[in-house]
């Protein structure tokens, strides 16, 4: 299994992490921290008849939990990275109105026993800017005076040039790396989330019955990679790969409850899960029902997964420790890497 250790990596985590401290711990004076990292199980309820299903519960963890003390609510916060444009007014922000991931978010929050107003919705944009490389020397061009063209580079940047870099960029529009909006649920909105998640319940069973499992094409690729099984459904490849693939017995390895109490969290529909379900059955009975994990986790997983763990700690931190919890936190104990590692795949 890969392990976060690149330095350019934690490199762009640590510039993400530098500026996300500066444009948010003046704010954090009016929000009380109610819960961090809080997990929960809610029943999944039939939106005709209003009973909950015995085949499926809902399950997740929600970032954190605060009280607005401006306006007396309660308010789920979500952390998202997105390659994408989160300019206010772009498309990212407009799917919000029915990503089911947050009205999962809602039911949960309500489960734990609160009342959640809205959801803070808390994105980070990823640095485009990559590592510059050393000009390949078949293509330098020189001075008159014998220099290299100041467009050139004679040696690969290093993982600090390439940190101070990040940090003026940031610096000079943070606004382009963070964005913050809420979300609400009117009750149209959760009647529709109802129906989907129902719906998807009711697809996945369906599917096991008839022992089916369709092939979505148009799911092979997303979040700019392709899909870890993408070979092993075009047959070019095989789960018996070892190099590549592995089984586990935890669905949900993100869940440190769920194993436990749910016996192996086979009936918890998380977001994940649904999000999976919904993009393609086939994919969904390998993770999900069969537990085939890819051993190389995608990019996006792995910087994900970094940049969440320093979000943690800040949150977790109180007022004057929090860019230092999170920096501390981007180089996990082993235990703790092995873990994320295992519930970034899926």
């Amino acid at each position: 299994m890969s392990t976060v250790t690149d330095p350019f990596d934690l490199a762009r985590a640590e510039a993400l992490l530098r500026g996300y401290d500066a444009r948010w711990t003046d704010d954090m004076a009016r929000y009380e921290v109610l819960a961090v990292e809080a997990e929960f199980t809610a029943p999944v309820v039939n939106p005709i008849t209003g009973a909950a299903s015995r085949t499926w519960r809902l399950g997740g963890k929600l970032d954190a939990l605060v009280h607005d003390r401006e306006t007396s609510r309660d308010i789920i916060v979500e952390h998202k990275t997105s390659s994408v444009d989160v300019g206010p007014g772009s498309e990212y922000w407009r799917r919000l109105r029915m990503d089911g991931q947050v009205s999962v978010y809602f039911d949960g929050a309500r489960a734990l026993g609160f009342d959640p107003q809205a959801c803070l919705y808390d994105v980070l944009a990823k640095p485009r800017q990559r590592p510059l490389l050393a000009t390949p020397p078949e293509n330098r061009r020189y001075t008159k005076a014998g220099k290299l063209d100041a467009r050139q580079r004679e040696v690969d940047e290093t993982p600090a040039e390439y940190l101070n870099r990040l940090l003026d960029a940031i610096a000079s529009d943070p606004n382009a790396f963070y964005q913050r909006g809420e979300v609400v649920r009117l009750e149209q909105e959760i009647s529709e989330a109802q129906h989907d998640i129902w719906q998807i319940g009711k697809q996945i069973r369906e599917s096991d019955l008839a022992g089916r499992f369709p092939r979505n094409p148009d799911a092979c690729l997303r979040y700019g990679s392709t899909c870890a099984f993408f070979d092993v459904c075009t047959g070019a490849g095989s789960l018996d790969d070892e190099s590549r693939f592995y089984r586990s017995l935890e669905v949900h390895p993100e869940l440190a409850g769920a194993s436990a109490e749910l016996g192996h969290g086979s009936d918890l529909l998380t977001a994940s899960r649904l999000s999976a379900a919904r993009a393609c059955q086939r994919l969904h009975k390998l993770k999900y029902a069969d537990g085939w994990r890819p051993v190389t986790d995608a990019e996006a997983l792995r910087f994900g997964t970094l940049i969440h763990r320093g979000l943690e700690a800040w949150w977790r931190a109180p007022d004057g420790d929090r860019l230092e919890a999170a920096l501390a936190a981007l180089i996990p104990q082993p235990e703790q890497q092995h873990q994320e590692l295992a519930a970034a795949s899926f």
